[in-house]
């Protein structure tokens, strides 16, 4: 993972044009091979009469649930391997209360997911042409599923940290360099899901820094980590609506088969 949060974006969009490894991302897949035998005693048990409720999907299903190249026009949409997740290491905050906010940075989380599926997205001018400067948006998308109440959890953890770290707080990468953040700043949070936040989180690093904005919807038992950043204005970050609203909706027509 690299030294910054813009740099770690910079690395993830890149992958996008390019097919390069990322250093961002991550989720336990050790439930991926159980998570088909889950669903149908999930459902099982829930009482006659009642609609059941989706049971977590599994890694191969939310593979269909993600975004693909076909559903956002205007934007350029490429599948990430597990691979180019898991190999960036945990990011970690010096204060705990902060590391439901790092961790978003890393390649691992908790609670862990069950499974994950992941794609990274640019706006058709983000990579510039011979003619064109670059301009747009681009960033990542990561779409998991968690047993029992972890989604809930994951957000509730998250919406404590937006408060209590908005002023910052130090942390290192996924390598142990520095990494420390200066401003978390809450945003209003679309209406999309169960639940939702939406926030910015700025570097430290005033030289090479950024800043980066997220939005994150729960849907049940699944949860969508979606960032973007403008690669050539860094202090203005750039997430499109209509790649979250597309990506929520992708995911609960799922949910609703």
């Amino acid at each position: 993972m690299s030294k910054s949060v813009s740099r770690v974006v910079l690395a993830a969009t890149a992958v996008a044009a390019l097919g390069l490894l990322t250093a961002c991302g991550g989720d336990d897949s050790d439930g991926d091979k159980k998570s088909d035998k889950s669903s149908e005693k999930t459902a099982e048990k829930t009482p006659g009469g009642e609609k059941p409720a989706a049971p977590p999907l599994s890694k191969a299903e939310l593979d269909k649930a993600v975004l693909a190249k076909s559903d956002v026009k205007g934007f350029e949409i490429e599948t990430m391997t597990e691979k180019e997740f898991t190999d960036g290491g945990e990011a970690k905050a010096a204060k705990a209360e902060c590391q439901p906010v790092a961790q978003l940075m890393g390649a691992k989380t908790n609670p862990a997911p069950k499974a994950s599926a992941y794609v990274t997205f640019a706006s058709a001018g983000a990579f510039g042409s011979e003619d064109k400067a670059p301009s747009g948006g681009t960033g990542m998308i990561r779409v998991s599923s968690y047993a029992d109440s972890g989604a809930e959890q994951t957000l509730k953890d998250l919406k404590g940290a937006l408060g209590t770290c908005a002023g910052g707080f130090a942390a290192t990468d996924g390598s142990g360099d520095k990494a420390d953040v200066s401003k978390v700043e809450q945003l209003t949070a679309p209406k999309l899901g169960d639940e939702a936040l939406a926030f910015t989180v700025t570097d430290a690093d005033k030289k090479d820094g950024g800043t980066v904005k997220f939005t994150v919807v729960r849907s049940g038992a699944h949860v969508s980590v979606i960032f973007g950043v403008d690669l050539m204005n860094p202090s203005k970050p750039v997430l499109p609506e209509a790649v979250v609203s597309a990506q929520v909706a992708k995911l609960e027509k799922a949910l609703a088969k």
